[in-house]
């Protein structure tokens, strides 16, 4: 699938690369043409207004108009136009009179005038003898008939030919170029997807282990329950209990999807007000106390009063619970769990430490994904998700959360978020 859309991209990418070439080719091309012919029949306006005015009365084969090579030193020429040539006809389109310039046997010359008058337009270009022309037509003034300028038009295509024959091989070396840039783009405008792809897979298949393992604990035990319909409650406490604990996982999972689901869908998340900052940490930190003294575990608080932060204050609550919940799984009897909270002139400092397993460095960068977990066994009742929701929360309130750990030493936690102006 991937190799597929991957080559899709690339020959998207060299046919719009293409399609703009052609096009600056053609426009190129017609471009030019269409200045030399603008620059030929100003110059043909001007040698036919001095024919009729008399100041030229022939063009000479060797003459200005009509040299191969650069004029004499101080002599006075017009740009280069070779093969520049006219002739006069009478009111029966027949030829009276040719310049001396003009190169051609009398038949293809009178070929060339009769297809000339032939034509409606008054200047143009027509190709005759092999050969292309530019021509400009006006009538005699003292007499019926036509003037009619002609200019060899062969070199002035062959330069075209060549300027287009320029451009189609370094368009063609620019298409090869392409290729390469195209394959080298699609791979890396590949990585992002192949990523995602391989996330959802993971995401699917991390979602389907944790609701199927509770799932088959509550029908284990419920099967249990209906196979003894005689007895009591009271005597099945324990399987009706394991069903309420997998029951409260499945909720608390199905409550952390839906909150990862709106975050992912750009639906707000938080509510944002002011409120104390220190006084919603202290609040939090008494739910757990019961918890960690039970573990065997000592609390310390070091909250600064007086600090507010403008945000959803229910967040904040839930962004402690997870790193107490995290720190109370992974630190054992006897160990300490320290939160401080402190304010500099740049921002506001939440550290949570804890004297716990820890974790290798490889690990580090990992922790904040979805269903990531170091060890994948369920007895220590997480989900993976968490410290992904820890991080969603402190970004979406405009901060950052960072995280130190080495074995056995414990973990530490270091939230930043933006000082209230108040």
């Amino acid at each position: 699938m991937f190799h597929k859309l991957r080559l899709k991209l690339t020959i998207i990418n060299l046919v719009i690369i293409a399609a703009l070439f052609l096009i600056l080719t053609i426009g190129t091309y017609f471009f030019a043409e269409k200045q030399m012919q603008h620059r030929s029949e100003n110059m043909g306006k001007n040698i036919i207004d001095d024919i009729q005015a008399g100041s030229i009365e022939n063009m000479p084969p060797h003459g200005p108009w009509n040299r191969e090579g650069p004029p004499p030193r101080g002599e006075h020429q017009p740009p280069d136009h070779p093969l520049i040539f006219y002739v006069k006809t009478d009111a029966s389109n027949q030829i009276f009179f040719a310049s001396s310039s003009q190169p051609l046997e009398p038949t293809p010359l009178s070929a060339l005038v009769q297809e000339t008058l032939y034509k409606t337009e008054e200047v143009g270009t027509i190709f005759s003898q092999e050969s292309f022309y530019f021509y400009l037509k006006v009538p005699l003034q003292d007499r019926p008939g036509m003037i009619i300028l002609f200019q060899n038009f062969d070199r002035e295509k062959s330069l075209l030919r060549s300027l287009i024959t320029a451009l189609i091989i370094i368009g063609l070396l620019c298409l090869l170029l392409s290729l390469v840039g195209s394959l080298y783009m699609a791979n890396r405008a590949m990585i992002p997807i192949v990523t995602a792809w391989e996330q959802q897979k993971d995401f699917l298949a991390d979602v389907s282990h944790e609701l199927r393992t509770p799932l088959t604990v509550m029908q284990t035990n419920l099967e249990i329950v209906f196979d003894n319909p005689t007895d009591t409650i009271a005597s099945q406490s324990k399987w009706l209990h394991n069903i309420k604990e997998e029951s409260d996982a499945m909720a608390k999972l199905v409550n952390s999807l839906l909150f990862l689901a709106r975050a992912d869908s750009q639906q707000p998340l938080l509510e944002k007000k002011t409120f104390s900052l220190s006084q919603a940490i202290i609040r939090s930190t008494e739910s757990f106390t019961p918890l960690a003294t039970a573990k065997g575990i000592t609390l310390h608080l070091s909250i600064s009063p007086n600090i507010y932060l403008q945000g959803d204050e229910g967040a904040i609550k839930q962004l402690v619970g997870i790193l107490f919940d995290n720190s109370i799984r992974h630190t054992p009897s006897g160990g300490k769990i320290s939160l401080s909270l402190s304010q500099s002139k740049k921002e506001i400092i939440f550290i949570f430490k804890d004297t716990g397993e820890g974790m290798e460095i490889n690990h580090l960068e990992k922790i904040f994904d979805r269903f990531y977990q170091i060890d994948k066994s369920r007895f220590k009742g997480g989900t993976g998700l968490g410290l992904a929701i820890a991080k969603l929360i402190v970004e979406t309130q405009g901060g950052s959360i960072k995280v130190n750990s080495q074995p056995a030493l414990g973990t530490e936690f270091i939230v930043t978020m933006p000082i209230l102006h108040i």
